[in-house]
Formats: structure tokens, sequence, C-alpha cells
């Protein structure tokens, strides 16, 4: 302290003393001016007069000051009047550091300045810089000892008022580096070292309350790492495990010792170790930010878990390797839960056999896994008239029957063979074998066989049967959607063929599908773009030949094909559902014609007959036939329904309900095709209709050609329905009438109505309209009764 102290007031002490000195030497020499100023004066009196003796007396008085060197009185003329010199050896050594002060000695006369001598009075300049040198010494005694005693004060009051707070702030801090524990300084004051020591240990208290969260936060997560239900681990960048929680150790079967320093690879099941790295290294490679995969743990007891591994990128780089925080999570129950859920994916409740995703899943694998040494052959069944139980004896009796019919058929099924159930009565089976060819064969015979059986549904008897469709791989198909559709077409074209057995598919049937496909996308753009017409045949009364009403027909006129067949297309709308909009159409069509006969001079009492598919008869079917009629403003006893025999066994769970609702409205209905069905006799006594159309198949065995003993079987069957048709009060018309001779033998049996190419072909009703056919459309004046029973 004492060295700055020198360091920093020396030089300004050394400044100090040379400014002082110099100030002081200035003002004493300003005092030998005023001493010469005033002894000049006092002079010029005695030079004036002439008086040398004061003139001596004075300048002896004047050498008596200790700083004069000497004192020279001159006259005007510089003559020496008076010289008084301190001459010695001290003196004569000094000499030459005498200043010479020198002023003209005046005298005022009557106001007027005379110069009368001159004073020279030389100062020993020595004294006067010895002088200054007191002066200043005593100046800087004072300074110094000022200094010291400041010093000294402020040494003591350092001492205690800041050398002792700030040894016990360092010891408190030492205090606190050796023992760990918080030391505060026993100090107060309201000085700034005492708002150290304040905030100090305020300090203390809140690294105190911080350590305390922190252990409390460390043990928190200690235990959370340690109990929490999910397996947490931490691996370096090498893959050794560096930490375990105990959650981990009592999932895995582990000891802490046996796993730490390990890799952890090591405990992956060896089916899974390359993905595993794999990933681990695009983790490393920073390409991905996490890791996530699922993978196989091996566990102390050699057993194997499911487990989803997430781990995260190094996130600790203060030890070695670095440290990274992963998640094993066991997945085993949600694997067995994913595999169950997808197993129910795969299969029919009701049979437990599986549906067509998990059908089609076993098909794509055997296709795949086929080295060609095998084929794999697909039958593809559904149950004839399995509507008619569910319609007519309930769903759980249709229920039941499925079920039957998946235990019977499994009993004739190998282990390797695949059984499922498509939804609905729809069946399939895949047989993967070297002789698949003929065992599929085999089988479908087997199937039909067995379905043959009657089947038991709790006292009430029921009989069924199949149709089954067979494919092969890989000569119908090439993949297992191909080889289900070729089946699918198997099957069906055995539906056509009769029902109850089973079909092969080839080639022929593919070309017919795709000609199906094709008739499809024709119905399409034949409803978009108005193709669709309405021609009319006349029903005439035989006996007077004349017009009574028209059957309208429906026909697709192809812009670049011309008229197209009905049965190309009418069977394809209605396997599409494309049905129900044709037949809106022809009902629409139908009314328009109606209504134009209507208004048309020789043709408003002619009905129209429309034939209508099994798919029109909705619920809604009579609610809707009310509102066209109400908007075409006809006469609802002029429109007849043509429904067909195969439309009253597809759908009569509801249709006698439909075609009554229908009647109230003034509808009546034609039984179509009659004779060609399987009970035409119970369906006339069923449902509520009110003519019978005699099929054109018994008008053709007429003809001669056909033979005297058939033209007499069908003579005495057209004879009985006529018979019996007026005893149910029902009207008769013989359709296809196209000679003569049918045309006579008709009506010698009794038949009143008919139609065909003889009385004309279906045409546009503007072609029946004209002028040129108003003769052949005149119309008989029926009452509205009678046109009932010829409706």
């Amino acid at each position: 302290m004492f060295a700055a102290l020198i360091a920093v007031n020396g030089p300004l002490l050394i400044t100090f003393f040379v400014m002082t000195k110099n100030s002081v030497e200035r003002e004493m020499i300003a005092k030998k001016r005023v001493l010469l100023d005033a002894n000049s004066k006092a002079l010029s009196k005695a030079l004036w007069d002439f008086d040398y003796d004061n003139l001596r007396k004075w300048a002896t008085a004047i050498a008596n000051d200790r700083d004069i060197f000497s004192i020279e009185i001159l006259d005007d003329n510089d003559k020496s009047l008076a010289l008084i010199s301190k001459e010695n050896s001290e003196t004569n050594a000094l000499n030459r550091e005498n200043a010479l002060f020198s002023k003209e000695i005046t005298h005022v006369v009557d106001g007027v300045e005379h110069n009368v001598g001159t004073l020279r009075i030389r100062f020993m300049s020595s004294h006067i810089s010895n002088a200054a040198v007191r002066e200043v010494v005593k100046s800087a005694i004072l300074f110094v000892v000022s200094t010291i005693s400041v010093l000294v004060a402020a040494l003591i009051a350092n001492r205690f008022m800041i050398t002792r707070p700030l040894l016990r702030l360092n010891a408190a801090i030492e205090a606190t580096q050796r023992s760990g524990t918080r030391r505060k300084v026993d100090w107060e004051s309201s000085d700034e070292l005492g708002r150290v020591t304040s905030a100090f240990n305020e300090m203390q208290d809140r690294l105190d309350q911080d350590e305390a969260q922190l252990i409390r936060a460390n043990r928190r997560l200690t235990f959370l790492y340690n109990n929490t239900p999910v397996m947490l681990y931490s691996i370096d960048s090498d893959d050794n495990i560096r930490n375990v929680s105990d959650y981990w150790l009592h999932a895995t079967g582990y000891s802490r010792k046996d796993v730490i320093g390990r890799k952890f690879r090591e405990f992956i099941h060896d089916d899974f170790k390359d993905e595993y790295l794999k990933n681990r290294s695009m983790l490393s490679d920073g390409k991905n930010e996490t890791l996530e995969l699922t993978s196989v743990f091996q566990k102390a007891d050699g057993t194997c878990l499911d487990v989803l591994i997430t781990e995260t990128k190094d996130f600790d780089d203060s030890a070695h390797g670095g440290s990274s925080l992963s998640v094993m999570t066991d997945i085993s129950k949600l694997k067995a839960a994913e595999a169950e859920i997808l197993r129910q994916a795969r299969t029919d409740y009701l049979t437990g056999l599986v549906n067509r995703e998990g059908f089609a899943d076993r098909l794509n694998a055997a296709i795949e896994s086929s080295d060609g040494s095998d084929d794999i052959a697909v039958l593809f069944f559904d149950l004839d008239r399995f509507k008619w139980v569910n319609d007519n004896l309930g769903h759980f009796a249709g229920d039941r029957v499925l079920q039957s019919v998946t235990r019977e058929i499994a009993q004739l099924l190998g282990e390797d063979d695949c059984f499922g159930r498509f939804g609905g009565d729809e069946f399939a089976i895949m047989l993967s074998c070297k002789s698949s060819k003929k065992r599929a064969v085999e089988l479908a015979t087997k199937i039909n066989r067995t379905l043959n059986r009657p089947i038991d549904l709790g006292g009430r008897t029921l009989q069924i049967s199949a149709s089954v469709g067979i494919s092969f791989y890989p000569d119908n198909a090439k993949s297992a959607e191909e080889l289900l559709k070729a089946s699918d077409v198997a099957m069906y074209r055995q539906k056509n063929s009769g029902r109850n057995g089973f079909c092969v598919f080839n080639e022929q049937f593919g070309k017919e599908a795709s000609q199906q496909l094709e008739v499809k996308e024709v119905i399409s753009e034949a409803l978009a773009n108005d193709w669709f017409q309405l021609h009319f045949q006349p029903i005439v009364n035989l006996e007077t030949r004349t017009t009574i009403g028209f059957e309208g027909l429906l026909r697709l006129v192809h812009p670049e094909r011309g008229v197209l067949p009905p049965l190309e297309y009418i069977r394809a709308a209605e396997q599409t559902g494309g049905i129900l909009e044709i037949g809106d159409l022809v009902l629409e069509m139908g009314l328009d014609a109606l209504e134009r006969l209507q208004q048309s001079r020789d043709c408003q009492s002619a009905y129209v007959a429309l034939n209508f598919s099994a798919a029109q008869f909705l619920p809604d079917l009579p609610s809707n036939l009310r509102e066209k009629l109400t908007a075409h403003r006809v006469d609802p006893g002029r429109l007849v329904l043509e429904i067909t025999e195969t439309t009253l066994m597809q759908n009569s769970m509801g249709l006698d309900g439909l075609i009554e609702d229908i009647r109230k409205l003034g509808c009546t209905f034609a039984l179509d095709d009659f004779g060609t069905g399987f009970s035409s006799l119970s369906y006339m006594h069923r449902f509520p209709v009110d003519t019978v159309k005699i099929d054109r198949s018994f008008i053709k065995g007429l003809d001669e050609r056909s033979g005297i003993e058939r033209t007499h079987k069908t003579a005495a069957l057209i004879e009985a329905v006529v018979g019996l048709s007026q005893k149910l009060k029902l009207n008769v018309i013989a359709e296809g009438i196209e000679t003569e001779a049918q045309y006579t033998r008709l009506v010698d049996l009794g038949v009143k109505t008919g139609q065909g190419f003889l009385f004309g072909k279906a045409e546009p009703l503007d072609t029946y309209l004209s002028e040129s056919h108003t003769g052949r459309t005149e119309t008989a004046r029926l009452p509205n009764e009678t046109l009932r029973n010829v409706g």
C-alpha cells in the first residue's frame, strides 16, 4: 500500500514542490522589487538636496537586509555616491549567482519629475532560493504528515471496515468449498460491504434452496427412471449399455451387473440384428433424428419379447462416447391383439371361415410360393335358391343353413385346403397340390352330392343344392384376382345352365365375360345419350282382328351397331343394377305413349302393357307409380304390368302385397311366358294377376310341321289353360302368332286375344298412329270391366 501511495503521490509531491518553490521565489522577487521601488522614492529627497550623509546612512540601513549583497547609489551622471557591499568568501563564491535590480530615482518639483540618480541593489539568489525551499519544505512536510495521517487512518478503517468483512467472506467461501455446506458471513453494516455480505448470505440461502430442489428433483427423476412401467436404458455411440432402469431389469430378468458395458445388439434376436444395426448406423450418420423400430428382445430366461425400440440422438456429451436415452416398450400384447384383429378382419363371423380378404391373401401367398410343379385350383360356389330360404323362413334359418353347409363341406377337405365364405351364400375353396385338377372335379362332385342331402332345421326339412365354378392356376389366370374371377364366371355359367352341378372355366367364358362387360358400358352410354327406345307390338282381338292394346318392347338403338337384341343387355342390366334406371325409363316412355294414345281419335281406348323386372318391385313402387300416373293424366286401368314367373319366384316375399297396392291404383297385371316355369299354376293361384300370356313355344307347337302327336298335346294344354282361366276369370293372350293356321287353331280353342308378327311387329308408336294404319289400329270400344279382363 505504501509503494502504491509513493508511486501515486511521489510525482504529485515533486510537482507540488517545484511549483511551490517557483511561486515562492517569484513572490520574494516581487517583494524585493517593491523594496527597491520604496527605497528609490525615499532616496529621491536626499539626492535632490545633495544630502550625501543621510544618503549613505539610508544605504547602510538598506544594506542590513540579509538577502542584499550590495547597494550602490548613483547620481544623474552615473557617478557613485555611495556603495555598500558584503564582501566575504561565501558572498564572493556566490557573487555570480546574485541578481541585480536597478531603479531610476526621480524627484517631483512643481509637478515636474526630475531624474536625480539610480539605485542599484544586488540580491543574493541563493538566499532567495533557500528561503523558497524552506517555505516549500514546510508545506511538503505538512502535506506528508497529513497524507501519512490519512493513510494511517485509512489503514485502520480498512482493517476494521473492509479487511475484516472480506476475511470473513473469504473464510465463508473456503469453508463452503471444504465442507460442501453453505456458510454465511457474520457481518452487518449499512455500507457497501454490508450490502455485499447481505447479498452473499441471500445467495447462500438461495443456493441451499436450489440444491434442495435439485436433490428432490434428482430423487424424483431417479425414482421415475427406475419405476416408470417402460423399459428405459442408455447406450453410447458404440452400442454399449451405460445404464438401465429397475423396470428394465424386472421386465427382462437380468441383473444390472449382467448388462452394463455389454453391447445392446447382443440381446437382439439374430433374425433382427441386421435391421437394428442398419437403423443404428443411420442414426449415427445423422440421416435420421430418431431410431424407431420393432424387434425381438431375448430375455434372461431365454424367452423372446416383442418390443418397440425408440432411441434419440446423443444428448449427453459430458462423458466419453456420449449417451442417449432409449425406450424399449413391450408390445407382445399389442402384437397378439393385432394378430387377433387381423384374424377377425379376415374371418367370417358366422361360420369361422376366412372371408374374402383372408382367402385372397392365402391365394396370393400360394401363387407367390408356387414353383410350377403344383397346380392351384379354386372352387367357387353358392347355394341355389338360398334367397327363398331367407325370404320365407327368415334369416335365422338362413344362418343355420350356412353353418350346416360349412360343417358338411369342411369334412370333405384336408388340412392344407383353404375354405372361405365371401358373404351371403358364396363360398370358395383353394386346393394346392400336384393333382389339384383331378381333385377339384372330385371335390365338386362330392359337394353337389353332399348338399343334395336334406337339412334338418329343427323339425323342418330343407333340401338345397349348389352351383360350383372351377378355375386353375396358371392355366386360367395369372393372379389371385383373375383366378377368383374365372371361377366366378364358371359358377354363373353353371347356374344359368340349370344349377346343381359344376362347371370348369374355359377361355370362351372369359370372352363372354368381356362381352358382358362391354354390354354394361354400352348400357351406361345408352342411358346417358338416350339410345333406348320403346317399340310397340299390337295386341288384337282375335275375333275381330282389331287392335285393343300395345305391348311396349324396349330397344337399344346403337348409333353404329344398330338395334341390339334385348337379351344381350337386359341380363347385364339386371346383374349391375342398371335395370332400375332402365325400368324407370321404360315406365316413363310407356306413360308418354299411353298419353298420346289417349289423345288419338282412333286409339283412345287402347291400353299399354309394359314388362317389369323383379328388381323393380321395391317398396316405393306403388307411390312412384301413382305420382307418374297423376303427372301424365292417364287412366290407370289402361296400364298393364307384365311380370314373369321368374320374377314371382325371385321376389316372392312381399310381392303379393305390392301387386295388390298397385291394383288398387287401377292398374292390371299379366303373367308373361306362362307355362315355362316350375310352378305356373301355383303362381297363378297365389298372386292376383288379371291376364295370363301363353308362351310362344306353345304356339309353335300348333304347326303341323311339329308333328301330329305334339300338335294334339299342345292344343290340349292350351285348351286346359283357356278353360282354367275362364274358371278364374282371367283373360288369355297367345304370344308369337305368326301364321294363319296358328291364328285359326287358337280361335277354335277359345283364345280371345293374341299378338305376333301376323298382326304386326314391334315398331315405333308413330307407325301405328299414322293415317296409313288407321284401319289396322281401330280399337274396339270395350267397357271398363271387359277391359280389365282383356288387359
